[in-house]
C-alpha cells in the first residue's frame, strides 16, 4: 500500500467454488475493511477470472472514465484481441460495481498457482489514482514472486504430509500382511486407519456386512450408505463428500458424526468399501452483501451489479472440513494395496481350488471303485450265512448259532458302511437342491418310519418345534436320520429309552 498510494490492500483468495475470501488487508481510515468477508463466484465471473490468468496486472485509474472506440482502417479489418492490452476497457458492469464500492480506482495483481488463479492482490482507492509505469512493473514482479513462494510452500507442506501418511499407509500394509482378512489387518489398527485421512470415524464393508471404528454412524447406517453407494451411477474408484446431507438425505440423522464422506471402493459388485467420516462443523460465514443477489435486473437487458456490500452473516450447517488432496492421494493408494492383496488372495484361492477339485475328483473314483468292489463280497457273505444258518442250524449247538448270527450282523453293518461310502462319492456329482425344508416334518415321518421298524423297544420320544431351514431335502433328511438311528442305536441297554429332539435359536446362530 505505501508502494502504490491505494487506500486499501487486499489479498483476495478463490475457493474450489471460485468464492473469494478476503484473507489479509492493510489499508487507511478511508475505505471500510473487508477482511474476513466472502464474496460470491458471480461478483469475477468466468470470463473475467480467464484475463486475470492471462493478463497478470490491470489499472482502472478511474471508474467513471469515458472509454473511446476503436475505429478500424477498413471494414473488413478483424476484430483486435485486446486481451493483454493495459488500455483494454473494462465491463460497464464491473465499473458500476466499483461506484456501487464507493471506489474510484482499482488494481489487480493475479496470484497464480501452477498455472492456474489462486487470487487477487487488489488495491482501492475511493479517489482516481494513476500509478507509474515503474511502480506496475514493480507490482507484476511482486506478484510473481509471491505466487513462486506461494507455490514452493505449498507443494512443500504437501510433500511432507505425503510423507506423514506413507508412514502411517506402511503401518497398515504390515499389518495386513500378518492376517488372512485384510479387514482384520485395518481394524487392528484403527488409529492408523483414521490417521491415514486424518478422519474422525472410519467403517470397512465387506460383502454388505459393517465393522466401525471411532466416531461413525451405527452399523445398520453404515450398511445402508454402503448400499447406496453400490447402486449410484458413479463408477469412481474414490468418492469425496463434503456435504453428504445433500446428495445422500438419510444422513441428516447422522450428520453431527459423518457430514464428510471419503470412500475407496473394493468391490461394487459385493458392496466392500472402506470409508471415512468427518462430523459437521457448523461455521459462520460473514459475506460482502447477500450472495443470493450477486445481480439486479435493469431495464431491458441491462444487468445491474448489487449495490449493498454490508456484511451478511450466514451459517453453514452440515459441512464437514474439506478432505486435502494428499489424504485423498492416500486413501487411493491404500485401495490399490487393498485390490493387489484381495486379487492375489483370488488367484490362491483359485489353484488351491483347483487342486482341491483334482484330487476330490481322485478321491471320488477311488471312493466308488472300492465300495463298489466290496458290495459283491459282503452280499456273498451275508447270503452264505443265511443258507447256513437255515439249512444247518439244526446241525448247530447254541454257540454255533450266535457264531452264525456275529457273521449276518458283521456283513450287514459293513455293507451299510459301503453303501455310505458309495452314497458319499456320488454326492459331488450332485448339484444341490436349495429349497425351503421343514425339518418338523421330516423328523415326523423319520420317526414314524422307525416306530414301525422297533416294534420290540420300548421308545418315549419327544420331538419339540423344529425349524423351517434352506437346504437340500435329501441331505437334511439323511442327516436328520443318521442323527436319530444312532440315537436308537446307542441307548439299547435302557427300557425305556428316552429320545428328545429339539432346536434353539440364540442371537448369533441356530
Amino acid at each position: 500500500r505505501r508502494l502504490t498510494g491505494f487506500d486499501r490492500v487486499l489479498i483476495y483468495q478463490f475457493d474450489p467454488e471460485w468464492n473469494g475470501t478476503v484473507v489479509a488487508e492493510d489499508r487507511n481510515d478511508v475505505l471500510p475493511s473487508y477482511r474476513g468477508l466472502r464474496f460470491p463466484a458471480a461478483d469475477i465471473p468466468r470470463q473475467a477470472r480467464e484475463l486475470y490468468r492471462i493478463n497478470r496486472l490491470r489499472l482502472i485509474a478511474q471508474s467513471d472514465y469515458e472509454p473511446a472506440r476503436i475505429v478500424a482502417r477498413h471494414a473488413e479489418a478483424p476484430t483486435p484481441d485486446l486481451s493483454l492490452s493495459t488500455l483494454r476497457s473494462v465491463s460497464p458492469v464491473h465499473l458500476e460495481y466499483m461506484r456501487n464500492m464507493g471506489t474510484g480506482s482499482s488494481m489487480s495483481i493475479s496470484v497464480m498457482r501452477g498455472g492456474n488463479l489462486w487470487g487477487l492482490i487488489s488495491c482501492h482507492s475511493r479517489a482516481p489514482h494513476l500509478v507509474p509505469f515503474e511502480t506496475r512493473a514493480t507490482c507484476d514482479l511482486l506478484g510473481q514472486v509471491l505466487s513462486l513462494q506461494l507455490t514452493a510452500r505449498e507443494q512443500a507442506d504437501a510433500l511432507a504430509y505425503r510423507m506423514e501418511l506413507g508412514g502411517v499407509l506402511g503401518r497398515l500394509l504390515a499389518a495386513m500382511a500378518r492376517h488372512d482378512r485384510f479387514e482384520d489387518g485395518l481394524l487392528r489398527e484403527a488409529a492408523d486407519l483414521l490417521s491415514l485421512t486424518h478422519a474422525d470415524g472410519a467403517a470397512v464393508v465387506s460383502h454388505g456386512r459393517a465393522h466401525v471404528v471411532g466416531l461413525a454412524p451405527a452399523v445398520a447406517q453404515v450398511e445402508a450408505l454402503a448400499a447406496w453407494l453400490s447402486q449410484t451411477d458413479d463408477e469412481a474408484d474414490v468418492i469425496v463428500h463434503e456435504a453428504l446431507p445433500s446428495v445422500y438425505p438419510e444422513a441428516e440423522a447422522f450428520k453431527h458424526v459423518a457430514s464428510g464422506l471419503l470412500a475407496i471402493s473394493l468391490s461394487r459388485l459385493h458392496n466392500s468399501y472402506v470409508l471415512w467420516f468427518r462430523p459437521e462443523v457448523v461455521r459462520t460465514v460473514r459475506w460482502g452483501g447477500d450472495p443470493a443477489k450477486p445481480l439486479e435486473s435493469g431495464t431491458g437487458l441491462r444487468l445491474h451489479p448489487r449495490k449493498s456490500f454490508a456484511a451478511w452473516v450466514e451459517t453453514v450447517r452440515g459441512r464437514a472440513q474439506p478432505w486435502r488432496g494428499p489424504e485423498i492421494e492416500a486413501a487411493r493408494e491404500l485401495r490399490t494395496h487393498v485390490t493387489n492383496i484381495v486379487l492375489q488372495n483370488a488367484e490362491r484361492l483359485a489353484a488351491l481350488t483347483q487342486e482341491l477339485t483334482r484330487t476330490n475328483k481322485e478321491l471320488e473314483a477311488f471312493s466308488y471303485t472300492v465300495s463298489h468292489d466290496l458290495r459283491a463280497p459282503f452280499r456273498h457273505i451275508r447270503a452264505y450265512a443265511e443258507l447256513l444258518k437255515s439249512d444247518k442250524g439244526k446241525l448247530l449247538d447254541d454257540e454255533g448259532r450266535e457264531f452264525i448270527d456275529h457273521v449276518l450282523s458283521g456283513a450287514t453293518s459293513a455293507g451299510r458302511m459301503v453303501d455310505n461310502i458309495l452314497a458319499f462319492s456320488q454326492m459331488g456329482r450332485v448339484a444341490l437342491a436349495i429349497t425351503e425344508v421343514d425339518l418338523g416334518e421330516q423328523a415326523a415321518d423319520i420317526v414314524s418310519t422307525l416306530k414301525t421298524r422297533a416294534t420290540k423297544r420300548n421308545i418315549v420320544w419327544d420331538v419339540g418345534k423344529l425349524p423351517v431351514v434352506q437346504g437340500d431335502p435329501n441331505l437334511l433328511r439323511t442327516v436328520l436320520q443318521n442323527l436319530i438311528e444312532n440315537a436308537v442305536k446307542f441307548i439299547r441297554d435302557r427300557e425305556p429309552a428316552h429320545i428328545s429332539l429339539s432346536a434353539t435359536e440364540t442371537a448369533t446362530e441356530h
